[in-house]
């Protein structure tokens, strides 16, 4: 009983302190609410920020550098044009000018994230049809980036996003070098570029305008240590600096009349296949052109209501302005012929300037001059995706190309890679130099500037390169100014030609054009004609089987060996008679090669300039000869259409006089004994000038064998690469006449028979080694066709039974000797 009333006492003791809870109705009970989090908006974070007011609204952090982008609501969805380009770095990288990226992007909203899409804008649909609405169907865009959203405005119609990891990374555009495919981890020839160092690299400055937004960045590349990057151009090669300039810019809201590109005339184009179309070539491509509108639209020729304007950057030499302005001004000439006077403009960048000659609203002839320069000029310019109108324009030159400077690679020890336009044109500025005794050429300067200018602009007109430009003259009338200076020494200043130096006996004529050539102004005509109709422009393109208006761009033409099939199509020839043109210039060059000692006597200052003039002397030989080869095995391209009628065929093989010239014309300056004279004299003073340590390797000496062996095997490589064989028989079906079987007997007598009775000079034994082994690989692998292989087989049995040939020089028995055993030794093996 005591201990029922203990617990009954604590359990009302306990119900006591418990009570009193439920006794208090819930409407009773005070309850005190939670604060509610004070929202951050865009003002609240940007309040201490530096504001760049422009098209996108930005911010920069002043302590930490960090950068804000403001997207407002009716800027989602909507296009943007972007583009990049470097305003500083290195030759082995990236170097000062060079375009980057330019492309179209998007950004969309998704819950607190804005997304930073690219468009691909490689197809078109015609909206007309049922099939358009599976536009975007297997096709992808690009999501460079994901902003988390960092505050938004009261009223959620702009959004605050950090764009410093965006700019600071390689998202938006690839910075290093991407590596060819054939490169592979390990190679000790090979700098392997590092990371982006996130730390080293910054957010330079910001510049924001009415219709773009651009920020410049300076990238910092760490990379491991490696001997394989050897240029003085980087203090530290661990640490390379690449400077880049990004615009955000507004798609442009104008009249700009679009114009489909044509196989004929030569414009950079965009790239767009319609999915819709059921045409058998579904093209779409628009060219790159510039928004030209006259401001009187009923005249036949108005000024246009905003014309092309360039600016002559500060830096450039004073005694080269009025030249590089002539250079531009006479592309008015053509823009005549498309119903525009004054369409061209330029002016100095004044001295006191506020703007950048990075800024793309302005258009700049820029000068530089770099350690190791990879051009004399360079011209491109960026565009709006989606209706091919040129927005802005830089062109880059280099204080080499108006230097005695020569960057060739000596042709005694390696072998050396074509050049660019410009750095050709350097080269044949200096050869111009050496082929007289006078001490100047102000009309060389004159016209090689002016033709180097009138190059550039062409590319930032929108127009890249013909190669069949040099087939407008005769080999007589190019030396005659009063053809040349009246119709031109090539139809276009887009043309990689040589320099008109007058050979042995003849006066000298134009050395360069200085005005846009016949097929320029059609061009001009083609693109910039406001409102062609089909009818006029049917007839425009009519015109392209004429003779002077021949085109061929980087796509056909055959410097590369085994590329192309049109010889016209080709660099640093000249003339319609380019066999004959080279073979003068051959003579012209060995003829300076036996008086250089005297020429250069009193002249220079250093051995090294005797060795750089003797370089640039064989090079020129090389370039004939390469010319020369690319006629055999040749076929003539003619690109008109069933509906003009033309005379010509698609495809004409080379007439069989022309392939025998070019055939005979290298069996004496390549093959023959007499070919590459050699003057003892100057071979024994081509001194390299010592600089430190960098006499290392393979040593200084003159490698001369060396260098004429490369010569000829680039020659033999071309004559007998496959697709050159192939094509020599496979064309024989619908014209040729030079067969293979004929060239390989051509090749062999050019080779062997010269000295068959006499001593076999070192230089021919180098050659005839060479010839016999590409003869034993074409017999031996399975890139030939088997027209090939045979005829190949039954001229190694034949050099067989030549190399039997007795003589008395020990050194020819030797060589000969081996010659057969190498004969033998393959063959037995198949």
């Amino acid at each position: 009983m005591k201990v029922l009333k203990k617990n009954y006492l604590f359990l009302l003791l306990l119900l006591s302190f418990i009570n009193p809870l439920y006794l208090v109705s819930e409407d009773e009970v005070e309850t005190t609410p939670e604060p509610e989090e004070e929202k951050e908006y865009i003002k609240d974070i940007v309040e201490d920020f530096t504001k760049y007011e422009g098209f996108f609204e930005t911010y920069q952090d002043p302590e930490t550098s960090d950068v804000y982008l403001v997207v407002a609501e009716d800027q989602l969805e909507e296009e943007f044009i972007y583009f990049a380009h470097v305003l500083n770095g290195v030759v082995a990288a990236e170097f000062k000018g060079l375009h980057l990226d330019n492309g179209i992007f998007k950004i969309e909203k998704h819950f607190d994230t804005l997304r930073l899409v690219r468009v691909n804008t490689a197809y078109t649909y015609d909206n007309t049809l049922n099939i358009s609405k599976s536009s975007g169907t297997n096709i992808s865009d690009a999501t460079l980036k994901v902003l988390p959203i960092k505050a938004s405005d009261a009223d959620e119609k702009q959004h605050l996003v950090d764009i410093t990891d965006l700019l600071t990374s390689e998202d938006l555009t690839p910075i290093k070098p991407i590596p060819y495919p054939s490169s592979y981890p390990g190679s000790d020839n090979e700098f392997r570029w590092g990371a982006i160092s996130r730390e080293k690299t910054k957010i330079n400055d910001v510049y924001n305008y009415p219709g773009n937004t651009d920020f410049e960045v300076e990238y910092v590349l760490e990379s491991a240590p490696s001997y394989a990057y050897d240029s003085p151009d980087a203090a530290d090669p661990r640490y390379i600096n690449i400077s880049v300039r990004y615009s955000f810019i507004g798609m442009p809201k104008n009249n700009f009349e679009p114009r489909l590109a044509n196989q004929s005339i030569g414009y950079f184009e965009e790239r767009i296949t319609d999915l819709s179309s059921k045409e058998a070539n579904p093209y779409a491509d628009l060219i790159h052109k510039w928004d030209l509108q006259k401001k009187y639209p009923d005249q036949e020729v108005s000024e246009p209501i905003i014309p092309i304007k360039f600016w002559i950057e500060n830096t450039t030499p004073e005694n080269l302005r009025s030249l590089i302005s002539e250079g531009v001004l006479a592309w008015n000439k053509a823009f005549l012929r498309a119903g525009f006077k004054n369409a061209v403009e330029v002016e100095v960048q004044p001295d006191d300037a506020k703007w950048d000659a990075g800024d793309i609203n302005y258009n700049v002839l820029r000068w530089t001059s770099s350690p190791d320069a990879p051009f004399g000029g360079y011209g491109p310019s960026f565009v709006n995706p989606r209706t091919g109108q040129i927005i802005g324009a830089d062109i880059m030159l280099e204080w080499v190309y108006v230097t005695n400077r020569i960057n060739l690679d000596a042709i005694f020890n390696k072998s050396h890679m074509d050049c660019s336009f410009s750095y050709g044109m350097h080269e044949s500025n200096l050869l111009a130099n050496l082929s007289t005794s006078s001490e100047e050429h102000p009309e060389l300067l004159r016209q090689s500037i002016i033709r180097l200018t009138l190059h550039e602009v062409g590319h930032t007109l929108g127009l890249n390169h013909n190669f069949k430009g040099s087939y407008l003259n005769s080999n007589a009338d190019i030396h005659n100014k009063a053809i040349t200076q009246d119709r031109g020494l090539t139809n276009s200043v887009m043309e990689y030609p040589a320099v008109n130096i007058a050979p042995l006996g003849i006066q000298q004529g134009d050395y360069y054009d200085t005005q846009p050539g016949l097929y320029d102004d059609w061009a001009i005509e083609f693109g910039y004609k406001p409102n062609l109709s089909k009818n006029d422009m049917d007839k425009l393109l009519s015109k392209s089987d004429m003779p002077e208006l021949m085109f061929a761009n980087d796509s056909e033409d055959m410097r590369s060996v085994g590329n192309g099939i049109d010889p016209r199509a080709m660099i640093y020839d000249l003339t319609n008679e380019p066999i004959t043109y080279g073979e003068q210039r051959i003579e012209l060059v060995n003829h300076i090669i036996s008086e250089l000692p005297e020429r250069l006597d009193n002249k220079v200052d250093s051995w090294e300039e005797y060795r750089n003039a003797y370089s640039l002397l064989l090079r020129e030989t090389e370039k004939a000869l390469i010319i020369a080869s690319r006629h055999i095995g040749g076929v003539h391209v003619n690109r008109s259409t069933p509906q003009q009628e033309s005379s010509l065929k698609p495809y004409e093989p080379v007439p069989y006089d022309i392939q025998k010239q070019a055939m005979s014309m290298l069996s004496k300056h390549a093959f023959s004994p007499e070919a590459f004279p050699i003057n003892k004299d100057l071979l024994s003073i081509v001194q390299v000038q010592r600089r430190g340590f960098d006499l290392r390797g393979e040593g200084e000496d003159p490698k001369l064998l060396k260098g004429i062996l490369s010569i000829q095997n680039d020659i033999l490589r071309q004559l007998l690469h496959p697709n050159v064989l192939e094509r020599i028989t496979n064309s024989t079906l619908y014209g040729n006449s030079y067969s293979v079987n004929e060239l390989i007997a051509d090749l062999n007598q050019s080779v062997f028979f010269s000295d068959i009775n006499s001593e076999v000079s070192y230089a021919r034994q180098n050659l005839q080694i060479t010839y016999v082994k590409k003869l034993l690989k074409i017999v031996n692998n399975n890139l030939h066709d088997e027209i090939s292989i045979s005829t190949a087989y039954s001229a190694l049995r034949d050099i067989e039974k030549i190399m039997k040939k007795s003589s008395r020089d020990e050194a020819t028995k030797s060589h000969r000797l081996y010659v057969r055993w190498l004969i033998d030794s393959e063959l037995t093996k198949l």
